[in-house]
């Protein structure tokens, strides 16, 4: 199940990258998009590893959440750059 949620997040950020180019908002806002829908995820399993270091299996939930946030950003800038390729070729 964890693999199948997480699966379906990073294709989500993919999707939401891509959706985001095409938008017509300025830049700055579409950053702000893409930050406000990136780190909910992460921040769940990241917060409670750093409110309470001491609790066991903190640093795995530390580093699960730091993965995550590194390749939800690696998704919704990978979704960013394809739709921007493909508008580029038409």
């Amino acid at each position: 199940m964890a693999r199948i949620v997480t699966a379906v997040y990073l294709i989500f950020m993919l999707v939401a990258g891509w959706r985001l180019h095409g938008i017509g908002w300025p830049r700055r806002a579409k950053l702000w998009t893409a930050v406000a829908l990136v780190l909910p995820i992460p921040l769940l399993l990241l917060l409670p590893a750093l409110a309470h270091p001491e609790r066991p299996f903190a640093d795995m939930l530390r580093a699960i959440g730091i993965a995550l946030l590194i390749c939800g950003i690696l998704c919704m800038a990978g979704g960013w750059s394809a739709a921007r390729l493909r508008a580029r070729r038409r």
